[in-house]
């Protein structure tokens, strides 16, 4: 069966070389060596006779280990810290993992062999402080569950029959334990120590030999790296997670932007005029033109409003003694509502006074009396037989 496994290699003492531009230069590096390593039946999926919870014997035998296809898979490898998700390295988690290459694999003396160079300042820090220090190869392997015994005499369950290799990573604990790191001949003579340190930020702590607790700190440490060089995307401006301040400013203010166009248009929506209202409208300023015409038939009313076209009447007549008794001596400072009164008043003694005159023109018909004044008194036909008139 196919299955992807992170397989724990072997060092030798390795040398480090500083470079110029502070690149950290592991030769020699041990990657791997033909070996029988333990593993819980469920890390390698479903395998027939056994529990999840049972250990099984994987043999890497040597002409697979040091056959061409895997020697050239893992020359120019990525070297990365801790192993991707998925144990592959992909086009999304690339720049999250990969801090160097791996150069000039060989064989040599029974160990696949390689030159790590590592480039990324952080990770060179967590191996010369020896917080991240062992190698663990991740690679496509083939299974065949075919028991055996090696030329040693060694059983095992099962072994691989074909590897594609993936990459070289870097981790704080192996599967071969503390004898399987990046060292030199100093790491390797105090291999016996049981202090761990990890490193968060710029500070280093001492965990003992609590294993687990270091591998989770580093793990949530990197999480957090990662996070801190995201970015977020707040309209067209775009923020590093560590400028929480101006993301918060920005924020806010589309925040309160958005609630005063909300108080607009709820103001807008308010103040709209229905047809009812303009239809009203319409018929106060028909009125206004018909009155003002029969207070003044000169004034304009073209391009007015209402309210101005009362105002330019009442302007008109500034010197009635009426309108001073409601606006006073001046019509400029007076408000609109002294303006209306003082329009409905003139309007109303407007009418008055047509109806007097109308009253006096019907009395006049009506009297006896209209002709001319001056003539002699009516014809008398008794005095006719007189020959007067």
């Amino acid at each position: 069966m196919k299955i992807r496994i992170n397989q724990v290699i072997d060092l030798k003492p390795t040398s480090r070389i500083r470079t110029p531009q502070g690149f950290l230069i592991c030769k020699d590096v041990t990657l791997a060596k033909p070996m029988v390593k333990e593993y819980y039946a469920g890390e390698l999926g479903i395998v027939d006779g056994f529990e999840p919870t049972d250990i099984i014997n994987i043999y890497t035998p040597p002409d697979v280990l040091f056959g061409q296809p895997v020697i050239d898979g893992f020359t120019a490898s990525d070297v990365v810290m801790m192993h991707p998700k998925g144990n592959q390295l992909n086009s999304d988690n690339y720049k999250d993992h990969v801090i160097g290459t791996a150069k000039n694999v060989r064989a040599d003396n029974g160990y696949l062999i390689a030159d790590l160079t590592i480039k990324d300042k952080w990770a060179i820090e967590s191996i010369e402080y020896e917080d991240v220090k062992q190698i663990s190869l991740g690679y496509a392997a083939e299974l065949d569950m075919t028991a055996g015994t090696t030329e040693t005499g060694q059983a095992y369950h099962g072994q691989w029959v074909g590897m594609v290799a993936d990459h070289v990573a870097v981790v704080r604990e192996g599967r071969c334990g503390d004898d399987c790191k990046i060292g030199d001949k100093k790491t390797v003579n105090d291999s016996t120590e049981k202090g761990m340190k990890v490193k968060i930020g710029n500070l280093e702590f001492d965990v003992g030999d609590n294993t687990t607790l270091a591998q989770a700190i580093t793990a949530q440490s990197q999480e957090l790296d990662a996070l801190k060089g995201s970015e977020l995307k707040v309209g067209d401006q775009a923020f590093s997670l560590s400028e929480l301040t101006a993301t918060q400013a920005t924020i806010d203010k589309l925040v309160g932007d958005n609630k005063a166009l909300a108080d607009t248009n709820v103001e807008l929506t308010a103040k709209q005029t229905t047809p009812e209202q303009v239809e009203a409208l319409v018929a106060d300023r028909v009125a206004t033109i018909d009155n003002a015409k029969k207070l003044n038939d000169k004034i304009v009313t073209d391009g007015k409003s209402s309210e101005q076209i009362r105002r330019d009447v009442i302007t008109a007549k500034a010197d009635d003694n009426l309108v001073k008794a409601i606006v006073g001596d001046s019509v400029a400072d007076a408000e609109q509502s002294a303006i209306d009164t003082a329009f409905k008043a003139l309007l109303a003694t407007a009418d008055t006074k047509q109806v007097i005159a109308a009253d006096s023109a019907l009395n006049g018909l009506n009297n006896t009396n209209v002709g001319d004044a001056d003539k002699e008194k009516p014809f008398d036909k008794s005095n006719m037989w007189k020959g007067d008139k």
